[in-house]
């Protein structure tokens, strides 16, 4: 697989390089003895924000514990890289575990939760049973428990634009907790109920899941899951879900990448995006972990997948934003849910390969933020997995072994079972940026989330005294030289740190005049400065951060050549 992000440095080696008043030309972090000395409290202040968030963008990464993260991160970029969800200044662990169903009302706490009462609980703030959604435990798997309202729906009571995206069927537990309530996450279109009766529209229910997403109106859904849309509806008229969807609810239906770009408001009507009949295709090619002495070599990489015409999650994510944006506010969820489904299968290569496309996700997220600081961004996951990193090929039921971007071998073992592989009851990473994003630090449950994305009530900061804004720094790398017409076809290729801002500018210049601009995270990030013309000579990077301290500028000068 050619490497995700060849970045010039690592997210996370902020502090360091701004100490050390330098940026490297490596992809890794610097050593611990070059500037890590320096505290980084007034920094942290600097990002506490207690006001209420006006838009939320929860990004999801489907079993994505950090030992998931650690194998990504390691074949990606190396044991001293770092990814932009790594960047978000605040980071807590978050506990997974459910309910069983009983009696009640006290009911016994499953360790291990699947993804249904896992997506519930932050979609709900509260807790429910295996194979449930947005709905409470009760004394059966059959027997449907109290419907509790989401997030995405009180945002939609609120008057606000509301998304929900994933790269698995739409209709799957994690995009359908989101905005649907029922007692079988299996119960997906209508010719899928017989665990769900009482749900069924020809019963007085709400229906499938299929209908009760579109019922709700989510402004934009994207994913896979068509199979499930063109089932007829069971409330008579020889309608399709899909059909329904359109004449009912006025959803503008898109079938690929080509689609998607084409749409640019929803001006026209909310939209349906259904890229695959099922799940949507994993970014690589499958690498299978075997009995020892195990799949692939230490010099085996994972190899992109031929996806079609199907978009990646950071272009829907992209699209979704570009579409949800306005002054109101919104709400996103996006889902990067394929790194569960290839650990299920031990296919180390696919789960790695949505783990790095959930990060360029990250990435679009904390883009708008930097210049929408109104806007919480939270990076998690579901619940965990048994995916671990191992020290040789016979540690394990299964393994499997690649070569990283360090160019040393990583072997993963799965062990949870003879063939496949299944969750754990491990806590997990939960990660935030923006408004109220403190509240994701210690230990939390997953049902705390749902309060923090709602907004709490604020509290007040010190007073007179407390520390101050901290005075932003920029810091800028890039190379020396590059050939012209490499600036003008592919961009010019630059690394950006910062602290202390609230936003981050990039220029390209050339005698003074402007030749591209972008804008990075607040903690600064990677970017491609393009010329639309071919300039010979001296250009100048040119970064500007700006906050609550005031601002810094950083320049870097590089000579082009033909």
């Amino acid at each position: 697989m050619q490497r995700t992000r060849t970045s010039l440095i690592a997210t996370g080696a902020l502090t360091g390089l701004l100490a050390v008043g330098a940026l490297t030309s490596s992809a890794a972090s610097p050593a611990p003895e070059a500037g890590f000395d320096q505290d980084r409290s007034a920094e942290l202040a600097a990002e506490i924000d207690p006001s209420e968030p006006k838009s939320v963008i929860l990004l999801i990464g489907d079993g994505m514990d950090d030992s998931m993260i650690t194998a990504a991160r390691d074949y990606a970029l190396g044991a001293d890289g770092r990814f932009a969800l790594d960047s978000l200044p605040f980071t807590g662990a978050m506990t997974t575990h459910g309910l069983k169903v009983g009696p009640g009302p006290d009911y016994p706490v499953a360790y291990v939760s699947d993804s249904a009462p896992t997506a519930s609980g932050w979609s709900t703030g509260k807790k429910t049973v295996d194979g449930r959604l947005s709905q409470g435990p009760s004394t059966a798997a059959t027997v449907p428990g109290e419907d509790y309202r989401t997030v995405l729906e009180q945002f939609k009571e609120d008057g606000k634009l509301t998304g929900d995206i994933t790269t698995s069927e739409i209709t799957d537990a994690t995009p359908a907790a989101a905005a649907a309530h029922i007692n079988a996450r299996a119960c997906k279109g209508p010719a899928d109920m017989a665990t769900c009766l009482p749900a069924k529209k020809a019963n007085g229910g709400k229906g499938s899941i299929a209908e009760q997403l579109v019922d709700n109106e989510v402004d934009v859904l994207l994913g896979g899951g068509m199979s499930s849309y063109t089932q007829p509806t069971d409330a008579g008229g020889g309608q399709t879900v899909l059909s329904y969807a359109q004449q009912q609810h006025g959803y503008r239906v898109l079938e690929d990448k080509t689609d998607l770009a084409a749409v640019t408001s929803l001006a026209g009507g909310p939209v349906l995006g259904l890229f695959a009949p099922v799940n949507m295709t994993p970014m690589n090619n499958p690498l299978v972990a075997t009995p020892p002495p195990g799949a692939g070599s230490t010099t085996t990489e994972c190899t992109p997948a031929e996806r079609g015409d199907q978009p990646d999650l950071s272009a829907m994510t992209e699209k979704a934003i570009e579409l949800l944006d306005n002054p109101d506010g919104f709400f996103l969820q996006a889902e990067s849910a394929m790194i569960d489904k290839q650990e299920h299968s031990t296919d180390i290569c696919g789960a790695i390969g949505d783990l790095v496309e959930l990060d360029e996700a990250v990435e679009v997220a904390l883009d708008y933020q930097a210049e929408h600081p109104d806007t919480l961004i939270i990076v998690t996951g579901d619940h965990a997995h048994s995916t671990q990193i191992v020290g040789g090929n016979t540690d394990g039921k299964l393994t499997a072994t690649l070569e990283t971007a360090d160019g040393d071998p990583l072997t993963v073992a799965y062990s949870t079972s003879d063939v496949g592989s299944d969750h754990t009851g491990a806590q997990i990473r939960v990660a935030a940026s923006g408004p109220q994003a403190a509240n994701v630090t210690g230990v939390i449950d997953q049902t705390d989330l749902y309060a923090t994305m709602l907004g709490r009530t604020p509290s007040t900061l010190p007073g007179p005294g407390a520390p101050q804004p901290l005075a932003p720094q920029a810091a800028v790398a890039a190379v020396r030289s590059i050939d012209r017409d490499v600036v003008r076809r592919a961009g010019l290729p630059v690394s950006v740190a910062a602290a202390g801002a609230s936003k981050v500018t990039v220029q390209l210049l050339s005698k003074g005049r402007v030749l591209a601009t972008r804008t990075v995270g607040r903690t600064g990030g990677d970017v491609r400065l393009k010329s639309r013309r071919a300039v010979t000579g001296k250009l100048v990077v040119k970064v500007t951060a700006t906050g609550p301290g005031g601002s810094d500028v950083a320049t870097r000068t590089v000579r082009t050549t033909r």
